[in-house]
């Protein structure tokens, strides 16, 4: 093979794998069929908040961990168990008050009989207290009552 042609060759492999190489940008608020994507919020003293709800027959099982950035000395909270009416207003059924965790992990498992039938949702508020500052965190889940 001719040092001409080793170029030719080099030189269309190396343009099929540049397009190879290629894709397709879109660029849209939420293009058909595109998956959406939620940004995480960025909190100064709080890590993370998750919220959990299930009614099994009629028993509500109500789960909250509040964690805390390194250096947090403290994490106080509430947690509401609330029916859905059907105007979808809400009533407060139980609520969970005046808890406190010494340290960064803070956690809440409840269970409180519930009438089925109904959507519940659980909303966690805590505040989380590291350098000095609290900074209040929320957080909720639905779930229907079989």
């Amino acid at each position: 093979m001719s040092v001409s042609m080793k170029k030719g060759v080099s030189l269309l492999l190396a343009f099929a794998l540049c397009l190879s190489l290629s894709g397709v940008v879109y660029a849209a608020d939420n293009p058909e069929g595109a998956a959406a994507v939620n940004p995480s919020p960025q909190w100064d003293n709080t890590t993370s908040i998750e919220v959990n709800l299930s009614v099994p027959n009629g028993k509500a099982i109500c789960g909250v961990i509040v964690i805390g950035k390194p250096g947090t000395t403290e994490i106080t909270g509430q947690a509401v168990l609330a029916r859905k009416n059907s105007n979808g207003t809400y009533t407060n059924v139980k609520t969970w008050s005046n808890l406190r965790a010494v340290g960064d992990v803070f956690t809440l498992d409840g269970v409180y009989y519930v009438d089925p039938g109904y959507t519940y949702r659980l909303t966690a508020t805590a505040t989380v207290y590291r350098n000095g500052t609290g900074e209040t965190v929320t957080a909720y889940h639905e779930a229907y009552a079989s």
